[in-house]
């Protein structure tokens, strides 16, 4: 029933900014299991380095750092480069100058040492309901298109789309409902270049692979249309 509960983490990629050794370990291996992936560090310039090159779902911050930059310093610096990125920050004191700064932050929450999973699981699965609400499509079966990275959710599993693949797919749910010729897909998607239909229905057979088969179907002669299985869409 837990691994059912915690599944939706699977979508997430975590970043750890946590000095203390015991403590990101006891954050990280939970995670590591749930997650997509989990990046950890114990410095907040480290922090800030990780969070430019790789794309972050949600930081976990301790707000004490050793260091150049304490948590708020590198958070500070990350909003200036994604200013909605949920952030959780941990602390085992109660400062009042901090809070107030972590309250300018809009952070996600702030979660009292020593940390308790189940709490931080819960914040974990309301910020992964409200980022699949805001940048996933639902396509049915349980299976989510996530725009901002151009990725399938399927479960557990996240698979990656070539240009091609994401041309069509976003071209068939914009047309939804609608059989799509096959010269909008040489027009839309190949644009200049030379489409044949071999190559059409290879690219449509490798999103039904990462997707369900009956999710695009062929209607001879005229085009592709996206059918979304109905009782799972929303």
């Amino acid at each position: 029933m837990l691994q059912e509960l915690l599944e939706p983490l699977g979508n997430l990629t975590v970043l750890i900014v946590e000095d203390d050794p015991l403590a990101l370990e006891l954050l990280e291996t939970p995670l590591a299991r749930r997650c997509h992936k989990v990046y950890t560090c114990k410095k907040g310039d480290q922090g800030l380095k990780i969070f430019k090159k790789n794309p972050i779902d949600v930081v976990i911050s301790d707000i004490s750092l050793e260091g150049k930059m304490d948590g708020i310093e590198m958070v500070q610096a990350i909003r200036k480069i994604s200013p909605n990125v949920p952030v959780i920050f941990m602390t085992a004191y109660s400062d009042e100058d901090k809070l107030t700064k972590i309250v300018e932050l809009n952070s996600a929450a702030f979660i009292k040492k020593p940390i308790d999973l189940e709490e931080l699981f819960v914040v974990l699965l309301n910020i992964n309901r409200q980022l699949h609400k805001d940048t996933t499509t639902n396509l049915g079966k349980g299976i989510f298109y996530r725009r901002k990275d151009k990725v399938i959710l399927k479960g557990y599993a996240i698979f990656e789309l070539t240009d091609r693949e994401i041309s069509i797919l976003e071209l068939l749910l914009k047309r939804e409902g609608e059989a799509i010729p096959y010269e909008d897909f040489q027009a839309h998607v190949w644009k200049e270049g030379k489409m044949t239909m071999d190559s059409l229905r290879m690219h449509i057979n490798s999103l039904r692979r990462k997707t369900y088969y009956d999710m695009i179907k062929n209607h001879s002669r005229i085009g592709y249309k996206l059918h979304i299985a109905p009782e799972h869409k929303k």
